[in-house]
């Protein structure tokens, strides 16, 4: 469930950076048309960090359409600069957590089958996770003893 709320979270962020007219998906499809960005999750890896959290990284392949060459790259350029202006943090949505943006690259733009024009990139991600913590019962009471030492002297 968490993956597909990052999906969703980093699919609006990309889609953020795009005309207004861009049409979301998390699919390539079939038939893409000229306004088609496609978001998908590419790999994942994990490294441990710490004994109290660990860290995973993220690929996520983007898949831009438009009648011409110039447009999709202008369009994969849009995205490059939201990633690359500074350190973006995307937030994960219905949390208080955020999505770490580490790179953004893309290719030469290709001609289809269908006559349009694509381009794909690959935005690398980070999110560091706490680990499962065993709980202990909370100390309900607190009694000090003291202990008065006089000088003998």
């Amino acid at each position: 469930m968490a993956l597909l709320n990052e999906l969703a979270s980093v699919g609006a962020f990309v889609k953020s950076a795009l005309p207004s007219n861009a049409q979301l998906k998390y699919e390539v499809p079939t038939k893409p048309t000229k306004d088609n960005v496609v978001v998908r999750m590419l790999t994942t890896d994990t490294e441990s960090e710490t004994r109290y959290h660990y860290r995973i990284d993220r690929a996520y392949q983007v898949v831009v359409y438009g009648e011409d060459s110039p447009t999709v790259l202008d369009r994969m350029e849009a995205v490059s600069r939201k990633v690359n202006d500074r350190t973006t943090l995307i937030p994960i949505a219905g949390t208080l957590r955020y999505i770490r943006t580490d790179s953004f690259a893309y290719s030469a733009a290709f001609r289809t089958e269908s006559g349009l024009w694509a381009c794909v990139g690959v935005l690398r991600t980070e999110v560091r996770e706490a680990r499962t913590q065993e709980q202990y019962e909370k100390i309900m009471h607190v009694y000090p003893r003291y202990e008065l030492r006089i000088p003998v002297g």
